[in-house]
């Protein structure tokens, strides 16, 4: 289990390593959210091929995001990172308005949720596990059973 700490790292590469703007080709745009998550260490060179750990590579990216937005306002990561993703799918704007580190970290999201498609037939699971990934690494490191 990665602590809170070395996942804000894998969040902060792999927001780094993901192409601005990302290629609107989609398996050009799958390769390079692969690629970002290789670059980040999210995703170990021999599981290209394997969906099921690309798939678990965009479940800890997403979780590397939401403790990534925790740095800001403590402990609201998790939730963060739902109301962004949903004002993205629905076409609004939160208040206040996000931040560009927000932004980023959306950016991100969306392009790991874009790949997952590609590895899994749901993605909805893959967001439940990465907050429940989430919630365990928030308490273990803050001491709690």
């Amino acid at each position: 289990m990665r602590t809170p700490t070395a996942s804000r790292a894998n969040a902060r590469h792999l927001i780094e390593a993901l192409p601005r703007p990302l290629p609107r080709d989609e398996e050009h745009r799958a390769d390079a959210v692969q690629a970002a998550l290789l670059t980040s260490g999210l995703l170990d060179s021999s599981d290209l091929g394997n969906s099921a750990a690309v798939a678990a590579a965009v479940r800890d990216g997403l979780t590397s995001l939401a403790h990534l937005l925790d740095e800001a306002p403590s402990g609201h990561g998790a939730g963060q990172l739902l109301v962004l993703l949903l004002a993205e799918r629905e076409a609004f704007t939160p208040h206040p308005a996000p931040t560009e580190d927000q932004l980023q970290a959306r950016g991100a999201a969306n392009a790991l949720l874009h790949l997952a498609m590609w590895h899994t037939d749901d993605d909805l699971p893959l967001i439940v596990s990465a907050l429940q990934v989430h919630a365990e690494e928030a308490r273990n490191s803050a001491g709690m059973p």
